[in-house]
Order: C-alpha cells, then sequence, then structure tokens
C-alpha cells in the first residue's frame, strides 16, 4: 500500500456543504460521498474530517494517539477564552480534557452515573413521561396542534437531568432556556451575537450554579451537586472551583438537549412507519429500537472535543501529519456500509457493532445508560396514550453540525 497525503476535494468544502439548508434536511449523501472518495479529507477551515466507521472508532479508542490539546496549545487556537466565558468552558471542559485531569473528573462526575442511581430514576421517569403525555394529549383531544419538541422532547430529559444533578423544579424551565444560546458557541458559522448570548448564558447559569453550591455546602443532599462540593471541600486537590463550576456547565447544557434531539427522532420514525411500533412491544425490542435510532439519526452528527495527532498517523491509506486536528463526523461513521449492511435502512433487527453516538473509549459518554433508558420509557408510554398521533407540518431543524437538533416538531391527531 503506498501512502499518500488525503485527497483535496473540490470547492465548495465539505464542512460549507454541511452547513447549507440542503445539508441541514439530509447531510447523509455528503457523508457517503465523503466515505467514498475522500475518507479523511483535509478541510481548508484546518481540520481531517473522518468518515469511515473504522478509523472514526480508532481513533476514539486511542487517545494516546489523538489526544486532546495542550491548555496552551487550546489558548492559541482560542484567543477568545480569554474575553468569552463561553470559549472558556469550551477550552476546559471535561469532554477536550486528557489524563491524568481526565481520569479524575471522570471518576468524581461518575458517582452520578451509577446503575444504581439510574436505575433509581426509572419511576421518575415513567411518572414524569405520563405527566408530560397527559398534558399533551388533552390538548390534542380538543384539536390542538402541539409542538412535541417543546413540551414533551425537551422537559423529559430536563427534568431527568435535573433529579440528578439536584436543580429544583421551579428553577428548571428558566435555566432550559439557557441551553440552545449555550450551544451555539459549538457552532463553526456562530455569529459575534451568538457568541454575545452564549456568554450571557454562561454568565446567569454560573450566577446560579454558584448560590445552588453555597446552598448544598450547608445543607447538603443525595445529589450531584452535594457530592461534587463534598469532594471539592475534601481540600485534597481533586477538584478545584472552577473544575466544580465546569462540570456543572457541561452536565446542564450536554444534559438534555441531545437526548431531546433523539426523543424527536425517534418518535418522527415512529410515525414515518407505523408498523414499527410493534417494537416497542417488548423490552428487548425497545432497546433495539432506540439503538438503531441512534445509528440512523445520532444527535451529534461531530464528535465533541477537539483531537491531534500526537505523531503522523496513518489512517486507511491516508497519512495524518503530527499536530493535525482531527474532527470526528458520527453520522457519517453510522451509516459507513463496511459496518452495517443497507446502513440507510432503519432495521432494529441489524446487527453489527455498537453505533458511535455516544463515543468510545475514555470518552464515552457517563449519560448513555441514563439517556436509552429515558427514550424507551418515554417511547412506550406515547405509543400507547396517542396511538392516532400523526405530523401537523414539517419538523424544523436548527443546524446540521455538529448537532442536528429540532427547533419544532408539530403534531396533532388523525381525525
Amino acid at each position: 500500500m503506498t501512502l499518500s497525503e488525503p485527497a483535496v476535494e473540490e470547492t465548495p468544502d465539505a464542512l460549507i456543504q454541511l452547513m447549507s439548508p440542503a445539508a441541514t434536511e439530509d447531510p447523509y449523501p455528503i457523508y457517503a460521498r465523503l466515505r467514498e472518495t475522500a475518507p479523511v479529507f483535509p478541510s481548508r477551515f484546518g481540520a481531517y474530517l473522518v468518515t469511515r466507521y473504522a478509523d472514526v472508532e480508532f481513533v476514539l479508542k486511542h487517545s494516546d494517539l489523538f489526544p486532546g490539546a495542550r491548555p496552551e496549545a487550546m489558548a492559541e487556537m482560542f484567543p477568545q477564552a480569554v474575553e468569552h466565558e463561553a470559549y472558556d468552558v469550551l477550552v476546559s471542559s471535561l469532554v477536550g480534557s486528557n489524563p491524568p485531569k481526565h481520569t479524575r473528573l471522570r471518576q468524581l462526575i461518575g458517582r452520578g452515573f451509577t446503575s444504581r442511581r439510574v436505575a433509581a430514576l426509572q419511576m421518575s421517569m415513567e411518572l414524569w413521561s405520563d405527566r408530560l403525555l397527559a398534558g399533551v394529549s388533552d390538548r390534542l383531544n380538543d384539536g390542538e396542534t402541539v409542538d412535541l419538541h417543546s413540551t414533551v422532547s425537551v422537559p423529559m430529559p430536563m427534568h431527568m437531568i435535573s433529579d440528578l444533578i439536584g436543580i429544583p423544579e421551579p428553577d428548571r424551565e428558566r435555566l432550559a432556556e439557557q441551553v440552545p444560546e449555550m450551544m451555539n458557541v459549538v457552532d463553526p458559522a456562530a455569529s459575534p451575537d451568538a457568541v454575545r448570548r452564549a456568554d450571557d448564558a454562561f454568565r446567569e447559569l454560573g450566577e446560579y450554579f454558584d448560590v445552588l453550591i453555597e446552598q448544598r455546602r450547608r445543607d447538603p443532599r443525595d445529589d450531584l451537586v452535594s457530592a461534587l462540593v463534598s469532594a471539592r471541600d475534601d481540600g485534597d486537590g481533586r477538584l478545584d472551583d472552577a473544575e466544580l463550576r465546569n462540570l456543572l456547565f457541561t452536565l446542564w447544557s450536554a444534559g438534555f438537549e441531545t437526548t431531546a434531539t433523539a426523543i424527536d427522532n425517534a418518535v418522527l420514525l415512529l410515525l414515518a412507519d407505523q408498523a414499527r411500533g410493534s417494537w416497542l412491544d417488548t423490552e428487548d425490542g425497545t432497546r433495539r429500537f432506540v439503538e438503531e435510532t441512534l445509528r440512523y439519526e445520532p444527535s451529534v452528527q461531530v464528535a465533541p472535543g477537539l483531537r491531534f495527532a500526537a505523531e503522523p498517523v496513518v489512517l486507511g491509506d491516508a497519512l495524518i501529519p503530527q499536530g493535525a486536528q482531527v474532527r470526528l463526523l458520527i453520522g457519517a461513521a453510522n451509516r459507513d456500509p463496511a459496518a452495517y449492511p443497507d446502513p440507510d435502512v432503519f432495521d432494529p433487527s441489524r446487527g453489527g457493532p455498537m453505533p458511535l453516538s455516544f463515543g468510545a473509549g475514555i470518552h464515552y459518554c457517563l449519560g448513555a445508560g441514563l439517556a436509552k433508558l429515558e427514550i424507551g420509557v418515554l417511547l412506550t408510554r406515547l405509543r400507547m396514550t396517542m396511538p392516532g398521533l400523526t405530523l401537523a407540518g414539517p419538523p424544523l431543524r436548527r443546524r446540521t453540525v455538529p448537532l442536528r437538533d429540532f427547533v419544532s416538531v408539530p403534531v396533532k391527531l388523525a381525525r
């Protein structure tokens, strides 16, 4: 095999194409072309885009070869971090850190995602599902059109992560309004105004968390904030003030928007073919339906965190030079025909490797089990309570990269 530099694509650049209106509706043809013609694509915007399943998995599982940037390098790449808190949080987040810092922080935050704690939340999931669906069902039965995204898909995981963290119910909706603004900072096309709004959102949330931390310091409870405050106050250096605040930022911002998008995607797949609902008749079928939804339509299209080649690395027949930035296109990898036969067909019965929707290796998402469980709980109840549900208009997506999320999903009852 002869090693070569990755093929350079004709203009427009693939990243520009992925931010186009057409790609917002359907990015998968672009992914397929990249996999076939330039599976390791050198974007003019300074990163190699990796699209094949085997290559994406390799990068995820070899954090020694593809670590995150050192703090000083991140400061050079994001000089905005000095002036913008939104970028500062991005630079110092858990997902972009390397061992030993990553190992230390992950162990601390992992206390909140034990199998025992997740299982204990199932009753709460069922109660919140029933409560949210009851309110929507009444409106639908009155002939209303309802936005399922804002009334069910967002509130469901919002309440779950709030229960886990320890955010009181009266504060949740107000704080949730900040998340879309916060997430704008990861958009490569974020405008100066969007960055300013992200700063404002982080500032408001940070002030709230400062108060909550002090409350839990005085009156600890069985929640993750109390556990992290206890670790901070042990005085053994395991967690400092900035890290505590940023961990809470990360949990809150990532804790429900991606799951809300997965719920939206799952509902749309159900509404597109009513026969698919039979998968939800059993626990195993529900698990398979959720897994296939996450493969077929991953909420996160580009893996979070920046990675760089620690040395020259060969992927496929391409050579990635030392120091090059690597971005992993999860949406492309999950539809790689080399990993999944007929990848563009939604088929919960399929086998194959684990979808890369939650990552792999040391950065595998701690909340994956919680997200899968709540999606399954909600879907089974939605199918039972709203058998006549149908779309009332086209869903409106917000963006394509790195999150392919929604603004609205209008539904009604068929008459």
